[in-house]
């Protein structure tokens, strides 16, 4: 089993950030359907309104994914956490890009927690996972862009190097459609409150339970500590 470690320099810069660890089995990879787009609305209703009279800046759950971003020398006006950008989209009523059922999914549950996450391929990751910052020279292929600069950034590597961080996942641990198995993880910045980690949990549960006959999660709160 691949075990996930938060590499010390991060644990005195950020705090005692975390990992929301999500592992899914039983997935059936397609287009969004009609789910999708009741989910959508929801959602979308319920950032119109939550921002209606407020700049996201104002959030705390936002302003402390910013924060964590800045702690390792990371400027989120320039590199958006995608959780982010997602919520700024929807909320001025700019299309989100379709790609299937899981990634579309799991981006809404992003947005509506305001919390960045990577969804990854479990079979295409070789070996333990670690957080780290990025290292002079290092760079990965996006799923949208080629040569992603990683030096000083927070990223996430395997065996085989970088396959992404809180902005942009990488080419090589994608969703495709042969996907059965796959790994979702919440960038939680310090001091994020238990219920809203267990939110989130019981809504992406929820959301992939509609992505295949019978779809098995498995879940586990990862710390610095």
């Amino acid at each position: 089993m691949k075990t996930i470690a938060i590499e010390p320099s991060i644990r005195e810069r950020t705090g005692q950030m975390l990992f929301l660890n999500m592992i899914f089995s039983g997935i059936v990879v397609e287009p969004s359907a009609a789910f999708y787009e009741t989910a959508l609305e929801d959602v979308t209703r319920y950032l119109k309104e939550k921002f209606r009279e407020q700049p996201l800046s104002a959030d705390p759950v936002v302003s402390a994914v910013r924060r964590m971003y800045r702690s390792v020398g990371w400027e989120p006006t320039k590199y958006r956490p995608s959780s982010e950008a997602l919520m700024r989209r929807i909320i001025r009523d700019k299309s989100l890009y379709r790609v299937n059922n899981v990634v579309d999914l799991a981006n809404l549950v992003s947005a509506r927690y305001h919390i960045p996450m990577g969804l990854y391929d479990e079979d295409k990751i070789h070996g333990n996972i670690m957080l780290d910052v990025g290292r002079e020279g290092e760079f990965y292929d996006g799923i949208s862009r080629k040569g992603i600069r990683a030096e000083g950034k927070l990223i996430l590597r395997d065996e085989d190097g970088v396959f992404g961080n809180p902005t942009a996942d990488s080419a090589r641990t994608a969703i495709s459609e042969n996907t059965k198995k796959l790994r979702a993880l919440f960038f939680c910045p310090p001091h994020t409150d238990a219920q809203h980690i267990m939110a989130i949990r019981e809504t992406m549960q929820r959301y992939f339970s509609e992505c295949g006959k019978q779809v098995d999660m498995e879940s586990a709160l990862v710390t610095g500590a």
